[in-house]
């Protein structure tokens, strides 16, 4: 097949949701040809292709100011849907469709969604990597029902297949808009594979993008809550970009906290790690940290929100915690049996299999 295939992001390992399209584009790649367009902040590395299947189209710059300017140009839509969208790329996009006969057209994330509303006779696929219904709520303000409305029509335009990263985001789909949709599984990739623990350290990890506020809200409730009273011989390592200077600057002060921004490879620290800390207060839709985590054999220490569309099969590894108490009595409750979690890596890659859009490409 020849797929046109539009992302808000680089494809990168810097976070879930770009590691995901990352690995999806290689994935596509083996069999079919991809034509990618995508955005890009200054500040972004370029995207390098690994074979000569996937061509880079065109690479949009990103910023608040174009954010800003794309959504007041079409404010007939919630800004979620437009602050990607550019008239200037749409025409592009049309030449481009016509003169290459193409047979997908890919909208990775929400914010893509909006293109495809020009291509109605294009087969399309959109990965909604969080379903906005959910991740606004069941609230009753203005702002919520905008938001519902505008995902709403988007997501009834012809020709158009749903997926989701979990069979509740399935549920919502339908409840929501009565439309189906079908879920697929995040990539584990062989770093992910290859992170067996070994010697469990006193070491606790935190593991996001931090400039998501679903994300640093929950690692600040930790450390203005839970850490003060834990005891300085744990460590507490905090991996990802994007932490706020402020606080940064405070965990500077702490005599066991380390913060090691990006990591190339972070999992063989997380699989040796005594448990992977998640506390989540806000947001939608499975967490990627969470499922690799797990993949590693390592515990995850979370609220309910935390361990949202994860199967109950793996919920041994999965440590449920609400209050500044339940955090620090399932702390002190963890064994560091090796074998132990060995055994359910295994299970949870025999148990996790992907249901991939590329089969559901073949069988288009």
């Amino acid at each position: 097949m020849r797929i046109l295939f539009l992302t808000p992001y680089v494809p990168s390992d810097r976070a879930g949701g770009e590691k995901f399209t990352r690995l999806l584009l290689e994935d596509l790649s083996r069999e079919n040809q991809v034509d990618l367009v995508y955005y890009k902040y200054s500040f972004d590395k370029d995207y390098v292709s690994p074979n000569k299947n996937i061509r880079v189209l065109m690479v949009c710059k990103n910023s608040t100011a174009v954010k800003l300017w794309n959504s007041a140009k079409y404010p007939l839509l919630h800004p979620t849907f437009t602050i990607r969208f550019s008239y200037r790329l749409l025409r592009f996009l049309k030449k481009i469709w016509k003169s290459n006969a193409y047979d997908l057209l890919y909208l990775d994330h929400s914010q893509m969604l909006l293109y495809g509303k020009f291509f109605p006779e294009a087969k399309k696929i959109l990965m909604s990597h969080d379903v906005m219904a959910e991740r606004y709520g069941h609230k009753e303000n203005l702002n919520a029902k905008i938001v519902r409305y505008s995902e709403g029509c988007l997501m009834r335009m012809p020709n158009l297949t749903i997926f989701t990263f979990s069979e509740k985001d399935v549920g919502i789909v339908k409840s929501a808009y009565g439309l189906e949709a079908k879920h697929t599984n995040f990539y584990l990739d062989n770093s992910i594979v290859k992170a067996v623990p070994k010697k469990v350290e006193n070491v606790y990890v935190f593991f996001g993008k931090w400039k998501r506020p679903d994300n640093f809200d929950g690692l600040k409730w930790f450390f203005d809550t839970v850490y003060p009273s834990r005891p300085k011989s744990e460590l507490f390592r905090i991996i990802g970009i994007g932490l706020p200077k402020e606080f940064s600057d405070y965990i500077k002060t702490l005599p066991n906290v380390q913060y090691l921004g990006f990591v190339d490879n972070p999992y063989e620290i997380i699989a040796n790690s005594r448990a992977v800390i998640s506390p989540i207060f806000s947001g939608a839709g499975v967490k990627v940290k969470v499922v690799e985590s797990l993949a590693c054999g390592t515990p995850v220490i979370g609220n309910e929100l935390a361990f949202e569309g994860i199967s109950q099969e793996f919920s041994s590894f999965m440590k449920k915690a609400k209050t500044e108490a339940d955090y620090g009595k399932v702390m002190n409750s963890l064994l560091n049996d090796c074998e132990e979690r060995i055994k359910f890596k295994k299970l949870f890659f025999e148990k996790y299999q992907s249901q991939s859009i590329p089969v559901f490409l073949k069988e288009l």
